[in-house]
């Protein structure tokens, strides 16, 4: 694996993400080492300006 570049830096967030040199995401709980994920793939999740209800 490539080495990796830190996308997030909060020391004070259960939850961080990286991206590897690969272009992969991997996302990880910062209170358990055991509890990460890593996608070739991904999309930001949030609240969106452009959904309307009907």
């Amino acid at each position: 694996m490539e080495p990796a570049s830190r996308d997030t830096t909060d020391s004070d967030e259960q939850y961080g993400s990286f991206t590897t040199g690969g272009g992969d995401v991997v996302v990880y709980d910062t209170e358990n080492p055991t509890a990460w994920l890593q996608s070739s793939y991904a999309v930001q999740v949030g609240c969106s300006s452009e959904r309307k209800s009907v």
